[in-house]
């Protein structure tokens, strides 16, 4: 009997821990959602998105095509990155406090440039 309650208890904790994960999952799930417009206002230079740590937003370009836009280009690209990445953040995470970040990193993940912003 007492196995039995081990067991139960392993299994409670599993699915706890399984579905605070799947909450995290579903919370990145949706800023990432919210980033997405710029894949389509920036189609060749923004490949895609990661959140990683919870304030940190991973986003992946093409080098070639980040390299040949040109200045004005690349400062309405971080603005808008920076200012989508703060109103997601904002929206799943109301009342918190913390520094965001925007990465951006190329196909092997070399840092390319940063912006941060506090909440």
């Amino acid at each position: 009997m007492n196995d039995l309650r081990v067991v139960g208890f392993a299994l409670a904790a599993t699915l706890a821990a399984c579905s605070s994960l799947s909450a995290r999952q579903q919370v990145n799930d949706v800023e990432i959602a919210a980033m997405a417009p710029l894949k389509h206002q920036y189609p060749d230079v923004v490949m895609g998105f990661d959140v990683r740590p919870q304030s940190t937003l991973i986003l992946s370009v093409d080098l070639q095509h980040y390299i040949e836009a040109d200045d004005d280009t690349i400062a309405a690209l971080k603005r808008d990155a920076l200012a989508r990445w703060r109103a997601a953040w904002t929206a799943e995470h109301p009342h918190t406090h913390a520094i965001l970040r925007v990465r951006f990193i190329d196909f092997i993940g070399r840092r390319v440039a940063d912006a941060t912003t506090k909440v």
